[in-house]
C-alpha cells in the first residue's frame, strides 16, 4: 500500500509540475493545427474564386465569341451599307444597355451588400419589377420616335420597330445575367450565354439559308436568342420575378436613383464616345463606313468582353469586401486591377497589329475593310486608354462614389464633340476616331485622379 501512495504522489507531482519539453509539444501542435487550418482556408478560397472566375470567362467567352461571330458573318453576308444600318441600330440597343448597366445594374451589389444581408432575394424580385418597367419604358420611347424617323431616315423604321419588340427580353436577361453574379451562381449565367450564343450563330445560318436575313430579321433575331438564355437562367434556379410590395419597388427604384443618377450620364457620355462614334461616321461618311469602322472595331471584342467578363465577377465580392474590410482594401484593389486591365488589352493589341492586314483580308474578304487597316491604331488607344479605367471604376462603384463618372464623360464629350467636328471635317473618319481617342484620355484620367483622391482620404 505504500509503495501504491508513492508512485501516484510521483504521478501527482508529474502532472503539477511539468517540464518544459512536456509544454512545448502541445503549443507546437496547436501552432501546427493553426497553420493546417490557415493553409486549408486558402485553399479552399483559391478554388473558390478560380470557380468563380473561369465561369464568369466561359460566360463572357461564349457570349462575346457568338458577338464576335456574327458580325464578322454579316459583315461578310450583308452589303457593307446594310451592314452599316445592322450597326447603328445596334449602337442604339447599346445605349439602352449602358443606361440599364448605370442605372440599375452598377449600383446594385452596393445596395445589396449595405441592406440586403437578410433581405436579398426581397431586393432581388423588386430589382426585377425595376428592369421590366424600364425596358417597357425603352420600347414605348423607341415607338414614339418612329414618325420622326419615318420622316428623315426611312430606311431605319422597320429595324426600329424589331429592335422595339426585342428590347423588352433584352433588359430582362441583362438582369438575370447579373443577378447571377450577385448570387454566386456564375455557372447559370455561363450556361445561358452558351445557348444564347448557339441561337445567335445558328440562327444566322438558319436565316441565310432560308434566304431570308436581312437587317430586321438579324435584330429579331436578338429577342430569340434572349429568351432562350432567360429560359435557360430560370431553369438554372435563378428566379426573381415574384410579388413584391410596391413600396419596396419604388424603395428599391429610389435607392437605385441615388446611387446611380451620376452614372446615367456617364453611360450616355461613354456611349457617345464610343459607340455613338458610328452614328456620327455614317452621318459624315455614309453608312458603309460606319459599317467598315464597326468591323475594325470588332477585331478588339475579345479582349474587350474577357475584361467585361473579370468585371462582372469581382464587382459584387468587391463591394462586400470593402463593407467587411474598409476602404483600404478599394484602394490596393484599383492599383492592381488598373495594371492588370491595361497590361491585358496593350499585349492583345500588339497581337492584333503585328499583321492587321492579313488579318482583315483572312477574316472579312472585303477589300473595303482590309484598306482601312490603318483605323486599327486610334482604335486600339481607345480601348486601352478605356481598360485603364477599369480598375479604378469598380473600386468607386464598389464604395457608390459615382458623380465623378458623370463628370468624367462630359469632360470626356467635350473633347470628343468638339474634335470630332474639328477633325472629322479635316479627315473624315480617321478624324472622328482620333477624337475619339483624346475623349478617352481625359475621361480616364479625371477618373483615375478621382479614385486615388478618394482612396487616400478614406480609412485604411
Amino acid at each position: 500500500m505504500g509503495e501504491r501512495r508513492a508512485r501516484l504522489r510521483r504521478a501527482g507531482a508529474t502532472l503539477t509540475a511539468p517540464d518544459s519539453t512536456t509544454l512545448a509539444r502541445p503549443a507546437a501542435a496547436r501552432g501546427r493545427a493553426a497553420l493546417v487550418c490557415f493553409v486549408a482556408d486558402a485553399l479552399t478560397l483559391a478554388r473558390r474564386w478560380r470557380a468563380r472566375l473561369a465561369f464568369a470567362v466561359l460566360d463572357q467567352g461564349a457570349a462575346s465569341t457568338a458577338n464576335f461571330l456574327q458580325t464578322i458573318l454579316y459583315a461578310i453576308w450583308l452589303p457593307l451599307d446594310d451592314f452599316g444600318r445592322y450597326v447603328i441600330v445596334w449602337s442604339v440597343s447599346l445605349l439602352i444597355e449602358n443606361a440599364q448597366i448605370a442605372l440599375i445594374m452598377d449600383p446594385m451589389p452596393a445596395v445589396v451588400a449595405r441592406y440586403g444581408q437578410r433581405n436579398r432575394r426581397r431586393l432581388d424580385s423588386a430589382g426585377g419589377w425595376v428592369v421590366l418597367a424600364y425596358g417597357a419604358l425603352a420600347s414605348v420611347l423607341i415607338l414614339c420616335a418612329l414618325p420622326f424617323v419615318a420622316r428623315f431616315a426611312a430606311e431605319f423604321t422597320l429595324p426600329l420597330l424589331c429592335l422595339a419588340v426585342a428590347n423588352p427580353l433584352q433588359r430582362t436577361y441583362i438582369f438575370l445575367r447579373r443577378l447571377c453574379y450577385i448570387r454566386d451562381r456564375q455557372d447559370a449565367a455561363a450556361t445561358a450565354s452558351f445557348f444564347y450564343g448557339a441561337t445567335l450563330v445558328g440562327g444566322a445560318f438558319a436565316l441565310l439559308h432560308a434566304g431570308r436575313l436581312s437587317v430586321e430579321a438579324a435584330i429579331l433575331l436578338w429577342g430569340v436568342a434572349n429568351a432562350v438564355a432567360v429560359a435557360a437562367i430560370r431553369i438554372a434556379g435563378i428566379d426573381c420575378f415574384r410579388r413584391s410590395r410596391r413600396a419596396a419597388v419604388v424603395w428599391l427604384a429610389r435607392q437605385l436613383w441615388i446611387a446611380g443618377r451620376w452614372l446615367g450620364g456617364a453611360a450616355i457620355g461613354f456611349w457617345i464616345s464610343t459607340w455613338g462614334l458610328f452614328p456620327i461616321v455614317a452621318a459624315m461618311a455614309g453608312t458603309e463606313a460606319a459599317g467598315v469602322v464597326r468591323a475594325l472595331q470588332n477585331l478588339f471584342t475579345p479582349i474587350v468582353q474577357f475584361n467585361a467578363a473579370i468585371n462582372l465577377a469581382l464587382l459584387p465580392r468587391v463591394a462586400d469586401k470593402i463593407v467587411a474590410a474598409g476602404h483600404g482594401y478599394a484602394r490596393r484593389f484599383a492599383l492592381y486591377a488598373t495594371a492588370a486591365f491595361t497590361g491585358s488589352v496593350v499585349l492583345y493589341g500588339t497581337l492584333v497589329m503585328l499583321e492587321s492586314k492579313t488579318l482583315l483580308t483572312l477574316v472579312y474578304g472585303k477589300p473595303e475593310i482590309a484598306a482601312a487597316a490603318h483605323l486599327l491604331w486610334p482604335l486600339m488607344l481607345a480601348m486601352i486608354l478605356e481598360s485603364a479605367r477599369q480598375g479604378s471604376s469598380i473600386a468607386l462603384l464598389a464604395i457608390s462614389r459615382t458623380r465623378m463618372f458623370f463628370w468624367s464623360r462630359v469632360i470626356g464629350i467635350g473633347a470628343f464633340v468638339a474634335g470630332a467636328f474639328l477633325l472629322g471635317r479635316a479627315l473624315g473618319a480617321d478624324g472622328i476616331l482620333w477624337a475619339n481617342v483624346i475623349a478617352h484620355a481625359l475621361g480616364t484620367g479625371v477618373l483615375m485622379i478621382e479614385a486615388a483622391r478618394i482612396a487616400a482620404d478614406a480609412p485604411t
